[in-house]
């Protein structure tokens, strides 16, 4: 893992990407609830080694998708342009 806690490099990358919690649990394909202790740091993130992992690697390449600007931060736009926007970061390699 990189450096910092979990909760901590889910709100720099929140804060720096301009991205919200609906669209984190978008990205990690979670339910909003879970995505959003997760990023308080209410809640661990639990369940099988390789689910952890797959977490893990989404929230790593996010990482380096905004340090190389690569869709990130999110622009401004409308709710359903958003959500396309999101969506799309997933294909991105």
């Amino acid at each position: 893992m990189k450096n910092g806690s979990f909760s901590a490099r889910l709100q720099k990358v929140m804060r720096e990407g301009n991205l919200t919690g609906a669209d984190l649990a978008r990205w990690f394909e979670r339910p909003d609830p879970t995505v959003r202790c997760w990023i308080k740091g209410t809640k661990p993130m639990r369940g099988a080694s390789l689910d952890i992992a797959y977490v893990e690697a989404k929230l790593a390449k996010l990482e380096t998708m905004l340090a190389k600007r690569r869709g990130l931060p999110v622009p401004r736009l409308t709710p359903t342009e958003r959500i396309k926007h999101v969506n799309g970061l997933k294909s991105t390699t």
